[in-house]
């Protein structure tokens, strides 16, 4: 699962400047799809712990 702290504003990395989008759309899509990711990861969580209940 991926942590949103390590990547958040505050950070600094080598190569923050190459792969650091310069429009805000653009910071606004990957936090999108990052968020989708989260969610879908969180969700298949949700799941197996539904089928494990499921099964007790």
């Amino acid at each position: 699962m991926a942590t949103s702290g390590a990547n958040g504003p505050g950070s600094a990395t080598a190569s923050a400047s190459a792969s650091n989008p310069r429009k805000f759309s653009e910071k606004i899509a990957l936090q999108k799809q990052r968020q989708a990711e989260e969610t879908a990861a969180f969700e298949e969580v949700m799941m197996d712990i539904g089928s494990t209940r499921d099964k007790l």
